[in-house]
């Protein structure tokens, strides 16, 4: 079981990006660029600040799955949204690294990718909007503390 976790940890935050990086990325950005109020900027703006949030979700989809006293349907519910949430990271996490500037020079070129050299401070942004979207993720649990309060342990 342990040996199944490392590997769908390693496929989730090495692999799936880097594939997504050359797969979707490029179009995530293009279709930004054209369709996104603020263009590609305000998309990396969005961006930013759903990561922290998603894996806060993520995390209490989790804790909702692995109640015991909690009837099979709804834990079934609540692993729907947890597998929603990390696909969801997943395609962002492909368009983010796309937008890196680090390295990824093609054909001799400088560093970097076609997208990040064509909106230079999109990572910047994005990890702005990230480090903002923390706060909100902290009064995120905060509030959902309040509303499903931990049931006390039987002993």
């Amino acid at each position: 079981m342990t040996c199944l976790i490392v590997v769908g940890i390693v496929l989730g935050l090495v692999v799936v990006p880097v594939w997504g990086k050359q797969a979707w990325g490029p179009e995530v950005w293009r279709w930004a660029g054209g369709s996104c109020p603020g263009g590609a900027y305000g998309f990396a703006v969005v961006a930013g600040l759903a990561v922290p949030l998603l894996f806060v979700i993520f995390a209490l989809c989790l804790f909702q799955v692995v109640e015991p006293w909690k009837p099979r349907l709804r834990r079934f519910v609540w692993g729907v949204g947890a597998v929603v949430c990390v696909v969801t990271l997943e395609v962002l996490f492909g368009a983010i690294m796309e937008s890196l500037p680090f390295g990824g020079g093609r054909h001799g070129g400088p560093g970097g990718t076609d997208t990040s050299r064509q909106y230079p401070a999109l990572w910047a942004i994005g990890f702005a909007a990230s480090l903002v979207g923390i706060p909100l993720a902290v009064l995120l649990v905060r509030v959902y503390d309040r509303l499903f309060p931990p049931r006390a342990a039987a002993s």
